[in-house]
């Protein structure tokens, strides 16, 4: 229901400001007749498909599974028609709340709760208005550590924001999931947080090297690129090895803590079940003092 109500609240804000953000929107054609992101599109029963809608959408899914919202904006920038087709899948069929009876360029959303949302933290606020701030926070983290760790990539981005605000937001999401496990990982693993820094610029190495060995001109250009990726192949199992040892190394310390636990309740357990005389009459003596206090959990 709250899921559902968030949605619709989503919508309702969309619709209300069409007019302005469709006309505002830059248009990028995608194929065949002209078709392009900033026009609106049928989804469902009457819901158009505008390009501020989409990024509504895509907010929310990247709140709930970031996993999704990435394949969804890669899918993006490869194939705009298919990307289109998944989004009216997804809201016609997950968000049923996206679907509400239009009444003309106005339409009215209906039974829509009035005025702004208390949240569990006792905030208050919008739902877009929330999912905004949080967005907000994340982004503002995001280019804080990627300034003091991949600079060239933080000015790169902040370029880019000034040059197209929409692809520069596109690609701060993919960033939050490239960059996101690192983050978190620094303050409790600094030694995997470098590992996993390893892999991503290995990573992005394979991928410009695979791009050059299939556009290569003759074989002899295609000798040249398979032995830097093949190097490249063999610090990536050095990398894949150490991140397999730190896990194996991670798994085996909790083993051993798991273990001092399992020694130390066998300890209590048979002190307990050895001691039952004198533990009972030790209850009974507190049971019935003044206190009155039963001790045994």
């Amino acid at each position: 229901m709250k899921y559902t109500l968030k949605i619709l609240t989503i919508a309702a804000m969309v619709l209300l400001t069409t007019a302005v953000f469709v006309n505002a929107e830059p248009q990028d054609n995608d194929g065949p007749g002209g078709e392009r992101m900033g026009d609106e599109r049928p989804v469902g029963e009457g819901m158009r498909l505008n390009g501020e809608f989409v990024e509504k959408i895509l907010d929310d899914i990247r709140a709930k599974d970031p996993n999704e919202a990435t394949r969804l904006e890669q899918l993006r920038e490869n194939n705009p028609r298919q990307f289109r087709m998944e989004l009216r899948k997804i809201v016609a069929t997950d968000m049923p709340g996206m679907r509400p009876e239009r009444k003309g360029r106005g339409a009215e959303m209906g039974n829509m709760p009035d005025g702004p949302r208390v949240w569990p933290d006792g905030t208050l606020g919008m739902p877009m208005e929330r999912n905004r701030e949080n967005m907000r926070g994340m982004e503002t983290e995001l280019m804080a550590w990627l300034t003091k760790n991949e600079p060239a990539e933080a000015n790169s981005l902040a370029a880019l924001k000034e040059k197209d605000p929409r692809a520069y937001m596109r690609k701060i999401a993919i960033d939050m999931r490239k960059y996101r496990q690192i983050m978190e990982t620094e303050e409790t693993n600094p030694a995997l947080a470098e590992v996993l820094k390893k892999d991503i610029k290995l990573n992005d190495q394979r991928n410009e090297l695979l791009e050059k060995f299939r556009t290569a001109n003759d074989d002899k250009q295609k000798e040249t690129v398979k032995a830097e990726l093949r190097d490249v192949m063999s610090q990536t199992f050095d990398v894949k090895l150490q991140k397999k040892q730190i896990k194996y190394e991670n798994l085996k310390k909790r083993l051993e803590e798991l273990q001092k636990n399992v020694d130390k309740s066998q300890t209590e357990l048979e002190n307990f079940k050895n001691n039952k005389d004198a533990l009972v009459n030790e209850e009974l003596e507190n049971i019935i003092s003044p206190s009155g206090q039963f001790n045994w959990d």
